[in-house]
């Protein structure tokens, strides 16, 4: 009788284990899986250029805090050109002020993280483990985790090399990478396939340290052909 419920017991056990497995192989959506496999090339033309975007996210957020700082002054005015001269001035002073006080901020981050952004090819291998590998360049081995956003207390679904500390999961049919640089900076990739156009979309979220302000970029990528 003992024996027969120290078998029964087990034969649960691993019943349990193969549903788990079961669960972990549709979570992981492996039909979206295998369509970002294969070898990618940037469209130039219908892509966001970071450099471009990075400089007009910064001249976006000058211009706003110049009008906020602007708005607190107070200014002589008067109807005499003397007084309108003296009001030009003062603006402008102040507007200078700002400007000196407020230094451009570099959204690029360390040479891995930067080649992230501008990236020209990209060489996907999904299946267990995510293998990326930018501008030929640059090789990720990313672990997907089947539950989704989620952490346990083992820490086994994180990703920890040269680039940051990434967990790795699927959305739908949408791969996520939320990463955390080496610098502390945390930035989002987010790959989909384009349903009418096959192309591979690359989203990418950049958090400035304030979390003030998100730089966002979308690239689209073309299926290279053998």
């Amino acid at each position: 009788m003992i024996i027969f419920n120290k078998v029964r017991v087990t034969c649960t056990a691993i019943a349990n284990l193969f549903v788990v497995a079961i669960l972990c192989v549709v979570s992981l959506n492996l039909p979206a899986v295998e369509a970002l496999s294969g070898d990618w090339v940037l469209d130039e033309e219908l892509s966001d250029e970071f450099n471009a975007v990075s400089k007009a996210l910064n001249k976006a957020i000058k211009k706003a805090r110049r009008k906020a700082e602007s708005e607190n002054q107070k200014f002589d005015t008067g109807s005499k050109p003397r007084d309108r001269n003296r009001y030009d001035s003062q603006v402008r002073a102040t507007e200078a002020q700002i400007k000196d006080s407020t230094a451009e901020k570099y959204w690029g981050g360390p040479e891995a993280q930067n080649l992230i952004f501008q990236t020209h090819t990209i060489k996907f291998y999904v299946g267990r483990k995510v293998v990326i590998l930018y501008d030929n360049s640059q090789k990720r081995l990313l672990t997907i985790n089947p539950s989704g956003r989620a952490y346990s207390y083992s820490g086994t679904e994180v990703t920890n090399d040269y680039v940051g500390r990434s967990l790795t999961y699927f959305d739908g049919d949408v791969l996520v990478i939320e990463t955390t640089g080496t610098t502390g900076m945390e930035f989002i990739e987010k790959y989909r396939l384009e349903e009418d156009t096959g192309q591979l979309v690359q989203l990418l979220e950049i958090e400035d340290d304030r979390h003030d302000h998100t730089l966002t970029m979308t690239r689209y990528f073309d299926r290279k052909e053998k």
